[in-house]
C-alpha cells in the first residue's frame, strides 16, 4: 500500500486582500518500504488493518481541518493580542502564516503548507488551545470550509461503508438493486396500465359531465320559469291575501261592536242574579260551617275510640306474646320428655331382644344336648356285651407272637 493524499484549498477574506492558501499534505506509505506487485482488479480487497488505517487517516484529515477552519482573517489579524491568551509560540506561528499569505498574494509562491502544519501540530499537541481559538473565533469561520468539512465527513462515511461491506454483502445489496429494478419496472408497467385505465376513465367521466352538465342547463331553466310563475302566484296570492284581510277586518270590527254589546247585558244580568242569591249563598255558607264542626266531632270521637281499641289491643298482643313464649317452652320441654322416653324405649326393646336372643339360644343348647345324649345311649345299647374285652384279647395275642418271630 503506497499513496498519497494532497488537499489544497483557499481561504476567503484574509488580511491579504485576495485571500491566502493554507495547504494539508498528509502521506501514508505501509509497513513494507518497498512496493508490491499488483494484484488483478479482483483482489484488490483491503484487510481490516489496512481499511482502519485508511480510516484514520481521513479522521486526521478531517481534524486538522476544523483545526486549519479556525485560522480566520481574525485571528491572523490579531496575532500579536492573543500572545497573552494562548502562547508566545501559536502567535508566533500565526505570524509567521500572515506573513506566507502575504508573499503567495504578492510573489505567487505556494509556500503556506510549513507553517500550516505547524498550526495543525501545535493545536493537536495543546486541544485548549484549540477550544479557546474556537471559541473566539467559531462565528468567523468561512462558508466554504464548512461546507468542506461536511463533504469530507459524507466521503469519510461513504468510504467507511465501501470499506466495511463483504462480498456477501455487496452481492446482497446488488441482488437488492435487481429487485427493486424489477419493481420498479413492473410499478412501471403496472402505471401504464393504470395510466390508460384513467384515460378511459377519464373519457367517461367528461361524458357523464358533459350529460351532467345538460341536465344542469334543462333543470337551471326549469327553475327559471318555476321562479318566474311563482312570482306572478305570490303577487296574485298578495293581491287575494288584502282583499281578504280587508274583508275580515270590517267583519270583525262589526262582530266585535256585536259582541261588546251582548257582554254589557250579560254583566247586568250577572249583577241582578248575584244581587238575588246573596242570601241563599250566606244561609249555605253557615249550613257548611256547621256540617265541618260535625265532621270534625265525628272525627275526634273516632280518634278517641280507636286509641282505646288501640290500647286493648296492645294489652292483649302482650298477652298474646307472652302465651306464645309459654307455649314454645313447653313444646321444648315436651320434646325433651319426648327424646327421653324414645331413647327408654328404645333401651327396653334392646334388653327384650337381647333376652329373646339368649333365651332361643338357651334352647338350641339344651335340645343339642338331649339329641347327642340320645345318640350316644342308642350307640351304647346297640354294641354285644364283652365286645369290648375280647378285641382287647385279640390284640394281645398278635403282639405276643410278632414278639417271638423277633427272637
Amino acid at each position: 500500500l503506497n499513496w498519497l493524499l494532497f488537499l489544497k484549498f483557499r481561504v476567503s477574506s484574509t488580511s491579504c486582500g485576495g485571500g491566502s492558501y493554507l495547504v494539508i499534505k498528509l502521506k501514508y506509505r505501509g509497513s513494507a518500504g518497498r512496493r508490491k506487485k499488483r494484484r488483478p482488479k479482483d483482489h484488490l480487497a483491503m484487510n481490516n488493518v489496512e481499511a482502519s488505517r485508511v480510516m484514520a487517516v481521513l479522521g486526521e484529515l478531517l481534524a486538522d481541518l476544523r483545526r486549519i477552519s479556525l485560522v480566520t482573517a481574525g485571528s491572523l489579524e490579531s496575532a500579536e493580542e492573543l500572545e497573552e491568551v494562548m502562547g508566545p509560540e501559536l502567535s508566533q506561528i500565526l505570524m509567521e502564516h500572515r506573513g506566507s499569505a502575504a508573499k503567495v498574494q504578492t510573489d505567487g509562491h505556494d509556500c503556506l503548507a510549513p507553517t500550516t502544519l505547524s498550526i495543525c501540530r501545535k493545536l493537536r499537541k495543546n486541544p485548549q488551545l484549540e477550544n479557546q481559538l474556537g471559541h473566539l473565533f467559531q462565528e468567523e469561520r468561512s462558508a466554504g470550509m464548512i461546507e468542506l468539512i461536511a463533504i469530507l465527513e459524507k466521503v469519510k462515511a461513504r468510504t467507511y461503508k465501501c470499506l466495511t461491506t463483504t462480498m456477501e454483502e455487496e452481492n446482497s445489496e446488488k441482488d437488492h438493486f435487481e429487485e427493486v429494478c424489477r419493481r420498479e419496472e413492473k410499478a412501471g408497467k403496472e402505471r401504464q396500465t393504470l395510466e390508460q385505465q384513467l384515460r378511459v376513465e377519464r373519457r367517461e367521466r367528461s361524458k357523464q359531465v358533459n350529460y351532467m352538465m345538460g341536465m344542469e342547463s334543462r333543470a337551471t331553466s326549469e327553475l327559471e320559469q318555476l321562479r318566474s310563475t311563482s312570482v306572478k302566484m305570490i303577487t296574485s296570492l298578495q293581491t287575494d291575501a288584502k282583499s281578504t284581510l280587508e274583508s275580515d277586518l270590517q267583519a270583525y270590527q262589526e262582530r266585535d261592536v256585536f259582541l261588546k254589546a251582548e257582554v254589557d247585558k250579560l254583566r247586568a244580568e250577572l249583577a241582578m242574579v248575584e244581587a238575588e242569591n246573596r242570601d241563599e249563598e250566606m244561609h249555605l255558607r253557615k249550613k257548611k260551617t256547621k256540617s265541618e264542626q260535625d265532621v270534625d266531632g265525628c272525627l275526634a270521637l273516632y280518634d278517641s275510640e280507636m286509641s282505646q281499641k288501640e290500647k286493648a289491643f296492645q294489652e292483649e298482643l302482650a298477652v298474646y306474646e307472652e302465651v306464645k313464649s309459654t307455649l314454645s317452652e313447653d313444646e321444648a320441654a315436651w320434646r325433651e320428655l319426648r327424646a327421653e322416653a324414645d331413647a327408654a324405649e328404645e333401651k327396653a326393646k334392646k334388653k327384650a331382644d337381647e333376652r329373646a336372643r339368649r333365651d332361643e339360644k338357651e334352647k338350641r343348647v339344651n335340645k343339642a344336648a338331649s339329641v347327642i345324649q340320645k345318640a350316644w345311649r342308642d350307640l351304647h345299647n346297640s354294641k354285644p356285651p364283652g365286645g369290648e374285652d375280647t378285641g382287647k384279647k385279640k390284640k394281645g395275642k398278635g403282639k405276643g407272637g410278632k414278639g417271638k418271630k423277633k427272637k
